[in-house]
């Protein structure tokens, strides 16, 4: 009887900052019921990543959820698989009636695990790339693989389900995409293995928070599987079952902390600065404006100001004698009033003015009646001269040494900016740094991931992803944190890659040059017997290449064709070129006699753009009306045109025609129709690892198995079998403008900017 199990969880979750939670969520779920019969019935687990705006993602993680565990318990007399099969076309139903009603954002950005443990049988279902893998021993398994459903069609996102029986010490590690970016496969199988999960969880949230510098939302859920006994014994209570992760921190709080350290310095600068600034001001320019004011306030008090004292009054002498002496003016004797009842003694008082005036000095006898303004009292001019003269030489000091400290502030400032920039930049390539190295970890993510996908097989899906991780790692190629690191990286992608695609790489030599005669594109080649034939399409020149020699000639170097060619083809079995012309014209080279003649013709004629042939007969593609035309050969020229599809269907815009037998008509998209006797056959391409993107030609004869499509946008011939099952692709650069082939056995001749290569297939 097989042990019971339980699993032993532990999850990790990204903790999505306010204004930066557009990028989507990311949460894992379990429910381990408490009811028995629920309990017996089994677990339901889940990891959902919707990359959409937050208020859509989320609204469809709890649908999600709640459709998942509300449809699996519904009916716990189902066994727990159908209960599985039904919870997920709930949740599928579910999903179609949100994006009905407009919630279509999730559509392509949905990735999901949901998964149900029923004793030792885990069942599990996936959409988009969240991955599963399952860690047994030594070993790993990738139990996810293959399971995403549709991305588009609602009603199909969960459709395949993957069981199997898990053993005592079996570890399950689900991820959502994102988490690859910065832990590669083998470290998440590294500490899922050697740890309980519990403490593999802390080891993969210090590794993400220490190497990721996105947003983007990542979750883990680790399960073990081990018996209930196990469990009850072995415990770690420190560690949380559940940890959140930060984002990391804003640019500018990071710059402000590697700042820290010259801040300081800047910042003591400035006190010391400052401490010079208030001395200065306290020992210099507030005494020096103490002085200013004292002098200014002794000048006002001369004046009759507030602190002015009270003159004495009566008729005492009194004498008021001046520093400095003034000349007498008439303005000076008009002011002065005498009273004429002391004239006497103003005469005397004249009498001796006039002695005292030789001195320069004035003496002036107070009367009893005061003039009104005469307040003349004794004031020293030079004062306030000696006083502006000191406040103009402080002022200079003041202004020197203002204009010294205004430069030490510019340069601290300059000092200051400096850092904070040199900082900030040091800080930016460094954020750089590490994204240009995300970067890199994600190409060889994606470069495993394509080597995973080659090695079983899937060479479409390898392809796709080898072709996203290319892309990375040119961008990076030119980076110069990574460039060391990405440039063989970049080789080894491409090596894959073209080992995805089929990719032979040639390098042939001219076999021959034919430019002069035939032009830059001409039509053809053509093999009649040992010799190949190229036509001009603007004159109608024939030029022929010795298929021995690869010796040049021009047969036809007058041609009387003066109308514009607009197709051709070879008869093998009449050795003729046929030539269609936009004026309705058919004419014939005939390469033994390296004669052209024009042909008569029956009925109308159709403005071509692709012409092939069969036995004697030849074919037409009028891609504006959509039809094929047969025309058979009379004993003068040729019938009139048969129309050769009779089922109804049309190729309008088609570029290309050949024949084996049947009829292949190339479209502009790359894809081929296949018709017998006038009826659409069922023909598909396979296994085509990429898009054809702008096909020209295509070319099939009875003599062989294979169908050739050109892509000039490529440089490249691919090849395909007579089932349309995809085998190469050749490629050069060397086939620059081309413009048709010729395989004759398995050599191929290539016409390319009017040359011609020889290539074994």
């Amino acid at each position: 009887m097989p042990k019971k199990l339980i699993a032993r969880t532990a999850k990790l979750l990204t903790e999505s900052r306010r204004g930066h939670r557009d990028k989507g969520v990311a949460v894992t779920y379990e429910h381990i019921p408490r009811d028995v019969d629920e309990r017996n019935h089994g677990s339901i687990y889940a990891v959902i990543n919707v990359n959409a705006p937050t208020g859509e993602a989320e609204e469809i993680t709890e649908l999600i959820t709640d459709a998942f565990h509300g449809e699996y318990y519904q009916d716990l007399n189902r066994d727990p698989l159908t209960s599985f099969e039904t919870a997920l076309s709930k949740v599928n139903e579910e999903l179609g009636e949100a994006t009905h009603a407009g919630n279509t954002s999730w559509l392509k950005n949905l990735n999901a695990i949901l998964a149900v443990l029923s004793e030792t049988t885990l069942h599990i279902t996936k959409a988009g790339s969240a991955e599963a893998y399952l860690y047994r021993g030594d070993k790993s398994s990738h139990i996810s693989d293959d399971l995403a459903g549709d991305t588009v069609n609602p009603l199909r996102t969960f459709i395949n389900i993957a069981s199997g029986d898990l053993l005592e010490g079996d570890k399950i590690a689900i991820a959502s995409p994102s988490v690859f970016f910065h832990i590669s496969k083998d470290e998440l199988q590294k500490y899922v293995q050697e740890f309980q999960p519990r403490v593999a969880i802390s080891h993969l949230a210090d590794l993400l928070e220490g190497t990721s510098n996105e947003i983007n939302p990542n979750a883990i859920l680790i399960l073990e599987a081990i018996t209930p006994e196990a469990a009850s014994n072995e415990t770690i209570e420190e560690q949380p079952d559940e940890v959140w992760i930060s984002e990391p921190k804003k640019p500018i709080k990071s710059v402000t902390d590697a700042s820290a350290p010259f801040l300081k310095k800047v910042w003591l600068v400035l006190v010391a600065s400052w401490l010079g600034i208030v001395a200065l001001v306290q020992e210099q320019i507030i005494p020096l404006f103490k002085t200013v004011f004292s002098k200014a306030g002794n000048v006002i008090q001369g004046f009759g100001g507030p602190g002015a004292k009270a003159k004495p009054k009566g008729k005492e002498k009194i004498l008021v004698e001046t520093d400095e002496s003034i000349s007498p003016t008439k303005e000076n004797l008009d002011d002065l009033t005498v009273d004429e009842s002391e004239e006497a003694e103003t005469e005397g008082a004249k009498s001796e003015l006039a002695k005292k005036s030789t001195g320069q000095e004035i003496y002036i006898k107070e009367s009893s009646h005061k003039p009104k303004w005469l307040k003349l009292e004794k004031v020293n001019f030079s004062v306030v001269q000696n006083i502006f003269s000191k406040f103009k030489k402080s002022s200079h000091k003041l202004a020197a040494k203002r204009n010294n400290v205004l430069i030490i502030a510019i340069v601290i400032i300059l000092l200051l900016g400096g850092g904070i920039f040199l900082t900030w930049k040091n800080k930016e390539n460094q954020e750089q740094k590490k994204t240009a190295k995300i970067s890199l970890t994600e190409a060889q993510s994606k470069y495993e991931a394509g080597q995973g996908a080659l090695a079983s097989g899937q060479k479409k899906s390898a392809a796709d992803i080898l072709r996203e991780a290319q892309k990375i790692a040119e961008s990076l190629s030119k980076n110069k944190y990574v460039d060391k690191e990405a440039k063989p990286l970049l080789e080894r992608i491409n090596l894959s890659l073209d080992q995805a695609e089929a990719v032979v790489r040639l390098n042939p030599e001219v076999f021959a040059d034919a430019q002069k005669i035939a032009g830059n594109k001409p039509l053809g080649p053509y093999l009649v017997g040992n010799s190949l034939y190229l036509i001009n399409q603007s004159n109608g020149s024939i030029a022929s290449i010795s298929t021995k020699s690869g010796e040049v000639s021009n047969v036809l170097d007058d041609p009387t064709i003066n109308e514009k060619i607009l197709a051709s083809t070879v008869v093998l079995k009449r050795s003729v070129l046929v030539i269609l012309t936009d004026k309705g014209t058919i004419y014939e080279f005939d390469t033994k006699e390296a004669k052209l003649n024009k042909e008569d013709v029956f009925g109308d004629i159709e403005k071509a753009v692709a012409m092939t042939s069969f036995s004697t007969n030849i074919y037409t593609l009028d891609n504006v009306n959509g039809k094929i035309y047969k025309r058979l050969k009379t004993s003068t020229g040729y019938g009139k045109r048969i129309e050769y599809i009779t089922d109804g269907s049309t190729v309008k815009g088609e570029v290309g025609l050949a024949s084996d037998s049947s009829i292949y008509v190339l479209k502009k998209n790359g894809e081929i129709i296949k018709y017998l006797a006038g009826r659409k056959q069922n023909f598909t391409l396979s296994d085509l690892p990429f898009n054809l993107e702008r096909p020209t030609t295509i070319f099939a004869n009875e003599n062989l198995k294979d169908i050739y499509v050109t892509d000039p946008s490529k440089n490249r011939v691919v090849i395909f079998d007579d089932k349309g099952k995809f085998i190469n692709q050749q490629i050069s650069s060397k086939f620059n403008n081309l413009s048709g082939l010729f395989v004759s056995g398995k050599t191929g001749y290539i016409s390319a900017n009017g040359k011609v290569y020889k290539i074994s297939l």
